[in-house]
């Protein structure tokens, strides 16, 4: 097996298993050989039922540290393969994160490969059956080849963010672990590495490698008609719980809402009420108006809110009184040609979209402004690496100080007392309900540090740890007196953060 890990691994390769029995024995060897001079570790999340957890916990023990396996019961398998990736990540302790099967469809000698690209500037590296040298030769079928296929093309059309990758439904990449970091993932299905391009932030540097995806020697398929369900479930999650996701797509369905509120309305006011056309039009327009800028506000513009202010609103009227000047225009005309109101407006109306269209252009094109830009700030970072080291955390990063939804890492109801409270917090979780006599059981233990500026929290460190032994007061003291560092950094990340208003003490 792979050689003892004296220090924090380069890599961490992340495996869920489920009932993989026949395959581990051939993986473990190949990753040996594959990684053979590179400070390694694997990281299995298990939800089998066969004798892959025996197999694991053998491993786990012959592997000096080198091997880490979570061995999940009852409700820890909710959700399946995307939650165990997600759990997988979590344990990881290397500066570099590896997601694979262990089905032998993903060849583990590419790591190398995707290892080399990172470490020379990739941020996020995708073994890619699409690209030269690629192949899907191990898709069961045409009908599972054109499956596939089409899913990738509805990826892609659907969400710009996901274009960075020319297979952004691989179950294949590797990335830097910081970028994984504090990141709430809500994943449906296992389709994690696009979820990963919808979220991360626009100056994510992907490279692809080739990836010759293999047939399955042993086991089953887990692919399903259920697991296509769960994909479509997964692209409405992204679509609309994701702030500033599918903007084009968001701008588009808007305009055409107001399109269906203003043409029924200019035809009731030139119609049954009896105003004249070119006075109804303006009524009309103005509520049509009030639509579209609350829906965009509300849904296409939600993640710049914040960060665009009232500029924002009025840059946006601004276009929005170019464009209705020119719908007026081209409906007083045809209006005045002899065109019925419904039809001129109907005309209007299109011509008023294309323009608004074009002058909102610049801004609808732009990804995502994602709290996770703090994953790519080289101070920010080097912070947080600072004070993992001085505490002895196997990691630390930052969350926002806002509201957060159940099934984090981290409970949402403490982080909440820590931003309100202004107030460190200490937290560690045994590794069961049971009184345990060894002293070589794992538990889990975090610091939460609240970084505050003018009376305000602008986020909260979380430092992790897993070990034998939690963090005690004097870690706690020492973090608590580290975090200046931090908030000098935040205050060069692009535009104002979030911020939890003040506890009034």
């Amino acid at each position: 097996m792979l050689p003892p890990m004296p220090t924090a691994p380069l890599l961490s390769v992340v495996i869920p298993t489920r009932n993989e029995a026949a395959n581990l024995p051939v993986l473990v060897e190949r990753l040996r050989s594959a990684l053979e001079g590179i400070a390694a570790e694997l990281c299995f999340v298990d939800d089998s039922d066969d004798d892959t957890p025996a197999q694991l916990e053998a491993l786990a023990g012959a592997s000096g540290g080198a091997v880490r396996c979570l061995l999940r019961q009852g409700p820890e398998r909710d959700g399946g393969l995307s939650t165990a990736v997600v759990a997988g990540l979590r344990i990881a302790t290397g500066s570099f994160v590896c997601v694979m099967d262990a089905d032998l469809q993903h060849p583990p000698e590419v790591i190398p490969t995707m290892l080399e690209a990172a470490t020379a500037g990739a941020d996020l590296v995708v073994a890619s059956r699409y690209v030269e040298g690629g192949s899907r030769g191990g898709l069961d079928g045409a009908a599972r080849r054109l499956v596939s296929r089409g899913a990738t093309a509805v990826a892609r059309g659907l969400f710009t963010e996901a274009r960075r990758s020319t297979d952004p439904l691989s179950g294949f990449f590797l990335c830097r672990r910081a970028l994984a970091d504090g990141i709430e993932f809500r994943p449906v299905g296992f389709k994690i590495l696009l979820e990963l391009l919808v979220l991360l932030p626009r100056e994510l540097r992907v490279v692809d490698v080739p990836l010759r995806f293999m047939p399955r020697e042993r086991g089953t398929s887990k692919a399903s008609a259920r697991q296509g369900l769960l994909y479509l479930r997964h692209l409405r999650s992204l679509f609309l719980d994701v702030k500033g996701s599918a903007r084009r797509w968001k701008f588009g369905l808007v305009g055409i809402s107001g399109l269906l509120v203003f043409l029924p309305l200019l035809a009731l006011l030139s119609g049954p009420v009896g105003l004249h056309p070119l006075l109804a039009v303006v009524p009309a327009y103005a509520v049509a108006l009030a639509w579209n800028t609350t829906l965009n506000r509300l849904w296409t513009y939600s993640d710049r809110r914040r960060r665009a202010g009232g500029e924002g609103l009025v840059s946006y009227l601004r276009g929005a009184a170019l464009s209705g000047a020119l719908m007026y225009g081209t409906y007083a005309v045809l209006v005045e040609s002899g065109r019925p109101a419904a039809r001129a407006g109907a005309v209007a109306a299109l011509v008023a979209m294309a323009a608004n269209a074009a002058l909102n252009w610049t801004v609808v094109r732009r990804r995502p402004t994602a709290w996770t830009d703090v994953a790519v700030n080289g101070g920010v970072q080097a912070a947080l690496a600072e004070l993992a080291a001085r505490v002895g955390a196997d990691r630390a990063y930052l969350l926002p100080a806002g509201p957060h939804p159940a099934g984090g890492a981290v409970p949402g109801a403490l982080l909440a007392r820590v931003a309100a409270g202004q107030r460190p917090a200490l937290w560690t979780e045994a590794a069961s309900h049971r009184p345990q006599r060894r002293t070589n059981i794992e538990m889990s233990s975090t610091l939460l540090l609240p970084l505050v500026r003018d009376g305000a929290v602008l986020a909260v460190v979380v430092c992790e740890r897993r070990a034998t032994s939690g963090f005690d007061d004097q870690a706690l003291e020492t973090a608590t007196g580290a975090v200046d560092g931090l908030v000098t950094a935040l205050a060069g990340i692009d535009g104002p953060l979030p911020v939890a208003a003040p506890s009034g003490r």
